[in-house]
């Protein structure tokens, strides 16, 4: 009886430790695949931290620029005093120095500037190169020159010329300064790469610290 009874306690231990054996096969494979994930969710994580670091730096970069401005003298908010950054730039515009981020910044100032003519419902600037129909719904104020003081909504435009819901009186000339919605349009792209990857933010906005022109 005894020599059976202790047979059995041996059964059941060996089953038992079998068991156990089973259950740490299933378990490591699961370990290690809840590991990876963890790993993987950590790497994203950061990853995802450093691309939101990125583009507030990259937007810290275009408002300081549009600050200095806003406190500029008007007429020297121009390409020539603010010229674009490119990647290649020396010295380098960092995001991120300690990883060798580098922003490049693309500066574009328009909206403003002197007619060559215009009409009783247009004004044309040989200067320009807008886009079509990029002012649509804005406003135009000649702030100089022929006509200064007049204003009129734009219903649309081509690379140079502005079609105007109005009949201005006298016409525009070659004397005529014009500022579109009061001011001059200031569009700035940042753009940077991260792992192989190209970002891009723009931000506008509109520069209207000007005096009357004579």
């Amino acid at each position: 009886m005894r020599n059976t009874g202790q047979k059995e306690a041996n059964g059941k231990r060996r089953k038992q430790s079998g068991f156990s054996l089973l259950e740490i096969m299933i378990a490591l494979p699961i370990l290690a695949l809840v590991s990876m994930a963890l790993v993987s969710g950590t790497i994203f994580a950061s990853r995802l931290s450093r691309i939101v670091c990125n583009q507030i730096a990259a937007k810290n970069i275009a408002q300081s620029y549009f600050e200095k401005m806003a406190i500029d003298d008007f007429e020297d908010v121009t390409a020539a005093n603010y010229p674009s950054v490119t990647l290649a730039s020396s010295p380098p515009l960092y995001l991120d120095s300690v990883r060798n981020t580098r922003c490049a910044v693309d500066i574009v100032i328009t909206g403003y500037g002197r007619a060559e003519s215009g009409t009783a419902s247009s004004l044309t600037d040989t200067d320009a190169s807008w886009e079509t129909n990029e002012w649509t719904g804005n406003t135009v104020l000649l702030i100089g020159g022929r006509g200064r003081g007049q204003r009129a909504q734009i219903t649309g435009n081509n690379n140079n010329t502005l079609t105007l819901n109005a009949t201005l009186n006298p016409v525009p000339d070659a004397t005529t300064w014009y500022a579109i919605n009061g001011g001059k349009t200031v569009r700035i792209t940042t753009r940077w790469s991260y792992l192989g990857k190209e970002y891009r933010a723009r931000i506008e906005s509109l520069v209207i610290n000007w005096g009357p022109r004579r």
